[in-house]
């Protein structure tokens, strides 16, 4: 059985339909990434998934394990970096469980301090190690490296690849960035007009190599799905809105 499955799932705003009649199955520890245009329904897609809004219509069936990221950062400023990863743990050992997410994430070092002495990569490998404590099954991605420089998102890309492997995660991730889809993803949803219209397989596994040739040919083919009239760009932020903050993962109570 798959670890998400949807089944003929719509959504509607104010009549104004958002997406219609989706059908999915996300095989258990696979990761999947969603594109699409602006307003193509990715987003309410993984908000659905997460049960943070109600299908209109169809079913939906995953795992209660799962953690969410959130468009803003969600530290709270008056609690340290290991206190916040701690934050709604039980038990007496609840510090030494984040210590070691923080050990895990690379960040051991600033346990102690305030979330608002991080860079944005920081404040994003504390909220990795937020979710790591929770032990999630599945772990779902509203395009979390979208307001990275250029070196901090690869650094980022990779850790995320790295847990993914460590820890077998079932994971989804919505981005408007071909190459960050086919270099972390094995499948690659392309969603338009609120349906899936094609599912893109990538061979090997991530992260792959920023540089690998193959990559061109996939992210090439994604543009053109998407209707993308830039010949040989392979890179493209598809969405028209402002650039958005740094997300943070969360768990999904």
């Amino acid at each position: 059985m798959p670890d998400i499955r949807l089944q003929h799932v719509s959504k509607a705003f104010d009549g104004t339909a958002v997406l219609r009649e989706v059908d999915l199955d996300i095989a258990e520890g696979s990761f999947v990434a969603i594109v699409g245009k602006s307003g193509s329904g990715k987003s309410t897609l993984l908000r659905i998934i997460a049960g943070l809004e109600k299908a209109s219509a169809g079913q939906i069936e995953t795992t209660d394990r799962l953690a969410v990221a959130f468009q803003e950062a969600r530290l709270l400023p008056w609690l340290s970096v290991v206190d916040n990863v701690s934050f709604g743990l039980e038990g007496r050992d609840r510090k030494k469980v984040a210590l070691d997410a923080l050990v895990e994430v690379g960040l051991r070092a600033k346990a102690d301090v305030w979330p608002l002495t991080l860079s944005g990569g920081q404040a994003q490998r504390v909220s990795l190690a937020r979710a790591l404590v929770r032990k999630p099954e599945v772990l779902l991605l509203d395009e979390p490296f979208g307001a990275l420089d250029a070196l901090t998102k690869l650094d980022m890309q990779n850790l995320v690849g790295e847990l993914w492997r460590a820890h077998g995660w079932t994971v989804v991730m919505v981005t408007h960035d071909v190459d960050e889809a086919v270099r972390l993803a094995d499948r690659v949803v392309v969603l338009g007009d609120g349906t899936v219209q094609e599912i893109v397989p990538v061979p090997g596994t991530g992260p792959r190599d920023p540089d690998d040739p193959a990559l061109a040919p996939l992210a090439g083919r994604l543009l053109r799905l998407l209707g993308v009239p830039f010949a040989g760009r392979r890179s493209l932020e598809l969405e028209t809105s402002p650039t958005r903050l740094a997300s943070s993962l969360s768990p999904v109570s």
